[in-house]
């Protein structure tokens, strides 16, 4: 298959342009932001993993992103408290975090963990360009420059990326190594070196200690390895080359249990070769607490309540047992196979999936939806995108024997439906943000697309990407800088957003420096909030009433006489969680038009 006719050196530095921008606009996006939900709890975790040698604070989160996050980081610079009741209750109460990460951003004197924070946001950043930087080595190696160009330009405005690549978090990161993983597989399917052997394990290791959805990387290497074993196509492996099913089955075991045991020694080492979470080896997670956790969550998606009566709980805990996987999990901790707090938190993470409140179109659910996904997906993928995927189905039905088959294809396509498929059986429905490892695969596939139409078709082919470019361009550029609100124009956009999904999809508590603007230009009002996030108002000199649903803390009572103003997150705007007295409540609220919306996630109104 010939490639598209690109001057090289025009084409990396064509690339290179996109990453730039990249880089820039994301984080200009995010320059005056507060801290999202999870993000102060996953960087305090990284400053004890790193700074204290201790993995009790958020387990649920492997640490090798981490060490990362505070890469470069003076453990002077910060001051925490390692020892008293927080410390000490983080071994056996998860919620115990949220009291831990709060001291340590907003209640410590001289401590500026936001700004310590905003630093580890420009090295998260940099994974997103890698990430852009192996979408267009990929594409580039399949079907030239023009592909590169155009699947790293998809990738470059998507607002979904810019949303989350700056962001202390490890969803980029796993879509980064899920992207690297299935490259070295499709190389090893190519003929499989030594080096690429190597590689191959070590991504291994690294995808299960990022996120624990890295798990997949298991059965996807066994099963890619038993398709290739399978094919007739000779198979090259270091020396030798595998002329006939037995010999390649061969070829294929060896590599996953090399792959199985350098991978089992980076879980360990990520946790410094040791079991327990603490250099004291009398402080240990309890790893029995999970079964009283995971029945609660079981009887939460079973029953979809957000609360259940004491009777109801006792009711269910006489018949609920633990599943195979939480069994098996709960046998690897006691026998030490594992690091006790990567079990834990494999645990905490499967136990939990079940009962996690999950809104969509006006509906809630404490368990997943087949369908939450796609609606996502169709929803919060930039219009532009979306036709490019349509055209792009079309052209390959069309004119399929010109574009990649056999392994190139395999590879290009398996994650992306496997992942979907898994993320459609889950439990957890929190976000765009868990598939977004599907994404890269598609825009690799887009620029192969566009690169074989480019030699087809010449200049029509060039007008139809230039302007599905452009519009893509246009509809993210419109949204800056304001990218985890972000719908699509056929959905009704950010106005539209709350209406349609929630969590993190709309509002994730990054928007109080807009709300401290705001409130320093209209001083004569009273401030009625109900804030969705982890944050402290009062750090941004917010001064409040909390409204019921509001996440914030306490400040102070209300100032009679003042005319009052209520500021509410677009996630308690339509949350049908709440109880019906606070919905009615709102809805009056809403019986208007806003006065003003924040960060196209903040509504704020008059008082009814």
């Amino acid at each position: 298959m010939s490639k598209s006719k690109i001057n090289p050196a025009f084409g990396v530095i064509l690339i290179a342009g996109l990453v730039i921008v990249f880089c820039v606009t994301g984080i200009a996006a995010w320059r005056d932001k507060s801290p999202t939900f999870d993000e102060p709890l996953h960087f305090a975790a990284a400053w004890l993993q790193t700074h204290y040698n201790d993995f009790r604070c958020d387990p649920e989160d492997p640490p090798l992103w981490k060490y990362y996050v505070a890469a470069g980081t003076s453990k002077a610079s910060l001051q925490i408290v390692d020892s008293g009741l927080i410390w000490e209750g983080m071994l056996h109460d998860r919620a115990v975090e949220g009291l831990f990460f709060k001291q340590m951003f907003y209640y410590t004197p001289g401590n500026n963990a936001v700004g310590a924070l905003a630093a580890a946001r420009l090295r998260m950043i940099f994974l997103g360009a890698l990430l852009a930087a192996g979408i267009a080595w990929w594409a580039w190696r399949v079907s030239g420059a023009a592909a590169g160009i155009v699947a790293v330009a998809f990738f470059c405005f998507d607002p979904n990326f810019l949303a989350h690549s700056s962001l202390v978090k490890n969803d980029v990161a796993l879509t980064l190594i899920l992207l690297a993983f299935m490259a070295a597989l499709w190389r090893a399917g190519r003929g499989a070196t030594l080096l690429n052997w190597l590689v191959l394990a070590l991504l291994m290791g690294a995808a299960l200690t990022v996120k624990f959805s890295g798990i997949l990387t298991i059965p996807l290497l066994v099963t890619v390895m038993a398709i290739r074993a399978l094919l007739p196509e000779p198979w090259r492996f270091l020396r030798w080359t595998g002329k006939d099913h037995v010999h390649r089955l061969g070829q294929a075991a060896a590599i996953c249990a090399v792959c199985g045991a350098i991978s089992y020694v980076f879980i360990w080492a990520c946790y410094r070769f040791r079991y327990g979470p603490s250099a004291d080896p009398e402080q240990t997670f309890d790893l029995g607490e999970m079964w009283p956790i995971s029945a609660k969550h079981a009887a939460f998606a079973a029953y979809n309540a957000f609360t259940l009566s004491a009777g109801q709980l006792a009711q269910w805990n006489q018949h609920w047992k633990p599943g195979f996987i939480l069994r098996l999990g709960f046998a690897i901790g006691q026998h030490h196979l594992l690091p006790q707090t990567w079990v834990e938190g494999f645990l905490f993470t499967w136990g939990t999936a079940p009962g996690r409140e999950a809104y969509m179109l006006g509906s809630s659910s404490m368990s997943g939806r087949w369908d939450y996904f796609p609606i996502a997906i169709a929803v919060k993928t930039p219009l532009a995108t979306l036709v490019a995927l349509l055209l792009a189905a079309i052209y390959w039905i069309r004119f399929r024997a010109s574009l990649p088959r056999g392994w190139d294809l395999l590879m290009l396509a398996m994650l992306p439906a496997v992942y979907l498929a898994m993320a459609m059986t889950s439990d957890l429905n929190l976000g765009i943000r868990h598939v977004l490892p599907i994404y890269p695969f598609l825009f690799i596939l887009l620029g192969v697309v566009a690169a074989d139409a480019l030699r087809r078709f010449g200049r029509p082919a060039m007008v139809v990407v230039s302007i599905l470019l452009l519009g893509l361009a246009g509809e993210t550029l419109a949204a800056f800088p304001d990218y985890i609100p972000f719908f699509n124009i056929a959905a009704g956009g950010w106005k539209n957003g709350p209406r349609i999904l929630g969590d993190s999809n709309v509002d994730w508590g990054q928007d109080l420096p807009a709300i401290a603007r705001w409130q320093r230009e209209h001083p004569q009002y009273q401030l009625y909030l109900g804030y969705f996030g982890s944050g402290d108002p009062r750090y941004w000199q917010i001064h409040y009433v909390n409204l019921p649903g509001s996440m914030a803390p306490e400040d102070q009572a209300a100032a009679i006489g003042r005319p009052s103003v209520y500021a509410i997150s677009g996630n308690l705007t339509h949350s049908p969680f709440l109880p019906p007295e606070v919905r009615e409540f709102y809805a009056k609220l809403q019986s208007g038009p806003p006065i003003a919306v924040l960060g196209d996630c903040i509504y704020l109104y008059n008082s009814p």
